[in-house]
């Protein structure tokens, strides 16, 4: 492949990337990334691969009839199918879109490269090509962030539906895969979704709001996680009655979660009578972002960077465009980098006079009541007979 025919599939790939990229963020800051809104209203969309999620969901809600759960504490059908189908069906358009310009890119090159025996293909193409790689996965990451983020009631319904049928229908796991690893990881999903249920599904609601929200899903996830020792350890009819109670503890979640989103005005997660009987939350593990979120976002916010970066390098013209995507794109840098967020601020200081706007030393969470003044100001008597150097290590004589 030559120079020129790599330089026109790089600049199709850094075009399409940068207003994928531009669109995820946009997204993602409004909350309004939601799967399927646009592919809905394609004539026939809406039939692709439903009949596998009706058929899937009609056995589910079969074998939790036979757990004993009464219908109307289950998830209603048609509110199940639509919207299992919604998610399933835009994640695979949306990654198809997002791989398009990978393709367009890696399919000519490995075919020019492998009909080229006489020549060798410069090593700068290949580490390009990888770099592009990494770039698309990233905004995949991103944007499965920023879907996450907007509509996390949906990531609830469909890691309920996966832990539900790893449960109650396990003939579909495949042989290689160990059904504790299998059963560990899904466990894990469905805690981290309902966490962020409660997180972002509450983000405008007052902080009274947020707290009860956040104190019924800890209290849910406490039973969950009663009910699954129970059913790691149990034998017998011990372990069908955990297999009882973990099936109507997720059932009831996804009854709530599982309603259209744009008739969804309750902040209710479960029923408050499965809830009688659960343990108290433990306070170690509550509402911190798991680790794999945390990378996500900081993944998200780098492929959001690289998309801002390229634009200001590939716009025509130049003038003021290419500057602010520049700015644009250094500022959601220093969203992930530290040190080059705590140069801006000093530059701005430099720039402007005084503290930034921004630097008012730590603050408090907006759900969290700030910590009362403390009654008395002079010292106590046992630090009285401390040193103010030694910090308290040693007494002063």
């Amino acid at each position: 492949m030559t120079r020129t025919e790599f330089g026109n599939l790089s600049f199709f790939w850094g075009w399409w990337t940068f207003f994928e990229a531009v669109w995820i963020a946009v997204l993602w800051q409004s909350r309004s990334r939601v799967l399927s809104g646009g592919l809905y209203r394609i004539p026939g969309a809406r039939r692709i691969g439903r009949a596998d999620c009706v058929r899937r969901v009609e056995a589910l809600l079969v074998e939790l009839e036979r757990r004993g759960l009464p219908a109307e504490g289950g998830p209603d059908k048609d509110e199940l199918v639509d919207r299992w189908h919604r998610v399933a069906a835009g994640r695979f358009v949306s990654v198809l879109l997002q791989a398009v310009p990978l393709l367009a890119v890696v399919l000519p090159f490995w075919w020019a490269a492998s009909l080229a025996r006489t020549s060798v293909t410069p090593l700068w193409m290949f580490a390009a090509t990888a770099g592009f790689g990494a770039v698309s996965l990233a905004l995949m990451a991103a944007d499965e962030r920023a879907t996450a983020v907007s509509d996390p009631s949906g990531v609830v319904t469909v890691e309920a539906i996966r832990f539900l049928n790893m449960l109650l229908v396990p003939s579909g796991r495949r042989p290689q895969d160990s059904a504790l690893d299998v059963h560990g990881k899904l466990f894990r999903r469905l805690r981290n979704a309902l966490r962020a249920q409660a997180r972002y599904g509450t983000r405008t609601m007052p902080s009274a709001a947020r707290a009860r929200v956040r104190e019924g899903t800890e209290r849910l996830i406490a039973a969950l996680a009663a009910a699954d020792q129970r059913y790691l350890f149990g034998e017998g009819a011990d372990r069908e009655a955990a297999v009882r109670d973990l099936s109507r503890l997720v059932a009831g979640a996804l009854r709530h979660s599982c309603q259209p989103r744009a008739q969804r005005d309750s902040l209710v997660v479960v029923d408050a009578v499965l809830l009688a009987d659960a343990p108290e939350p433990d306070a170690a593990g509550g509402p911190a972002e798991p680790l794999r979120s945390r990378l996500l976002a900081g993944a998200g916010r780098l492929a959001v960077a690289a998309g801002l970066l390229a634009g200001a390098v590939l716009f025509p013209g130049g003038g003021a465009v290419p500057d602010l995507l520049a700015a644009a794109g250094l500022a959601t840098v220093a969203l992930v980098c530290p040190p080059l967020r705590d140069a801006l601020h000093r530059a701005k200081e430099l720039l402007v006079g005084g503290p930034p706007a921004g630097d008012r030393g730590p603050e408090t969470a907006d759900d969290e009541p700030s910590a009362p003044p403390s009654a008395s100001t002079g010292p106590c008597p046992y630090c009285a007979d401390h040193s103010s150097v030694t910090g308290g290590s040693r007494p002063v004589g």
